[in-house]
């Protein structure tokens, strides 16, 4: 029986080819109060050899997917008591650190200065910031000595902090700190998969502080950056401009 609203295609003549993938249980609105039901996971095509294509192509991203290549390869793994933390195994650790010594390599040549920033911090930063307004619910939060903490999702405001920690002239501008700060979000578990997906990562982050004046060439010098880096894995990407909207 399928719950949604269809039809999915406009008459079953359409339908030339079928195959059930796979199956798995779940309750009726995701409430383990509810009834239980059977979830059928199938695909149709209008050939069947627009159908064999595509299981082909299925197979080779088993092959390929990360999660299977790390628990072959024992680079890391899960484990229920920490869902979505990764164990990262001693060759995994050495793939890790060669990627960090390799940013890190970056990072000097292209003048940015590495820092370390706490991982918990009042919740009045993240109100402060905007963050707490719209980001909450993501974030692990909890009391010391009765005031609400949060383990930082990003690194962002810490970095402002940092920043406006001392008087600062013109001439150290610009200023660009970078830093691979442990970051915590209270990702859904049904949406935690692999390392793709996670709540607890770090990231090679950095924020860079500079006059109106030097804009231009410091966005131009990060997006070098980031081409030099996804060149070098053979990795594609697509630019959007991200703002800051009312909501």
């Amino acid at each position: 029986i399928d719950l949604c609203m269809g039809p999915h295609v406009p008459h079953t003549g359409k339908i030339k080819a079928f195959k059930v993938l796979r199956s798995s249980a779940s309750q009726w609105l995701g409430d383990v109060n509810n009834d239980p039901l059977q979830r059928v996971y199938g695909i149709s095509f209008p050939s069947k050899k627009l159908l064999k294509v595509h299981l082909a192509n299925l197979e080779a991203a088993k092959e390929r997917d990360h999660r299977r290549l790390g628990a072959q390869q024992k680079l890391f793994l899960f484990h229920k008591l920490s869902p979505g933390s990764a164990f990262f195994l001693p060759h995994g650790t050495i793939i890790y650190n060669t990627l960090c010594d390799f940013i890190r390599t970056q990072y000097r040549r292209r003048g940015y200065s590495e820092v370390v920033s706490p991982n918990i911090y009042n919740l009045k930063l993240w109100e402060q910031s905007g963050h707490a307004l719209h980001y909450k619910d993501d974030m692990f939060t909890f009391d010391v000595e009765g005031e609400e903490w949060g383990m930082k999702p990003m690194n962002c405001p810490g970095h402002c902090l940092l920043f406006g920690s001392m008087a600062r002239s013109y001439r150290e501008l610009p200023m660009r700190i970078a830093d691979f700060g442990v970051l915590h979000r209270n990702e859904q578990s049904g949406a935690l998969t692999g390392l793709t997906r996670v709540r607890r990562f770090q990231q090679d982050d950095a924020h860079i502080f500079c006059e109106e004046s030097q804009i231009q060439d410091e966005v131009v010098a990060c997006l070098e950056f980031m081409k030099f880096v996804y060149d070098i894995f053979g990795m594609s990407y697509k630019l959007e401009l991200s703002t800051r909207p009312k909501k």
